[in-house]
């Protein structure tokens, strides 16, 4: 389009110099471009320039159906690669996905171990109150597992055991 447009430039009669200024290119490349319309020589981009991918396509395959599985993570897909004979590095798992396939990657969260203890402990805690009514669940406070107390110090390293400190109310003893 760009090639067409200088060409079609340089016909009308405009310089070299003031057709690279106007479409922001290099002064050589136009040279070029004049050179080759002259010679009958097609301004079309060549084929096969620039790196060739190091994927091939049955690789290319075996990662796009990994996509949709679970606990799918580019090292361990690397790993099944290269036990297959392919020589894929996580990286190129990696931009492949990314760049090619617009995946995004993600951290899993990994789900807390819960023991047979737990397990019990919370049987035991549904148990005992399954007939609980609306009035007694109000007298109690669901928190994210912080220690609550009434009247607790406010650093417990100025605890001294024994004496009565200045932040202790005069209800609050040891």
């Amino acid at each position: 389009m760009i090639r067409s447009q200088a060409v079609g430039m340089l016909q009308a009669g405009s310089s070299q110099k003031f057709v690279s200024l106007k479409l922001g290119v290099n002064i050589r490349t136009v040279q070029r471009w004049w050179r080759l319309f002259k010679n009958d020589l097609t301004l079309e981009n060549k084929g096969g320039r620039g790196r060739r991918s190091s994927i091939s396509k049955v690789v290319k395959i075996v990662i796009t159906k990994s996509i949709g599985k679970k606990r799918q993570s580019v090292r361990g897909l690397s790993k099944k690669l290269k036990l297959k004979g392919h020589s894929v590095s996580q990286s190129t798992v990696y931009r492949y996905l990314t760049k090619e396939k617009g995946v995004k990657s993600y951290k899993r969260q990994r789900q807390p171990l819960i023991t047979e203890k737990n397990m019990a402990a919370r049987l035991k805690f549904c148990k005992e109150r399954v007939n609980w009514t609306a009035n007694d669940w109000k007298n109690i406070l669901f928190t994210d597992e912080s220690p609550f107390e009434l009247n607790h110090p406010p650093n417990r390293k100025m605890i001294v055991f024994g004496r009565e400190t200045h932040w202790m109310s005069s209800s609050f003893r040891w």
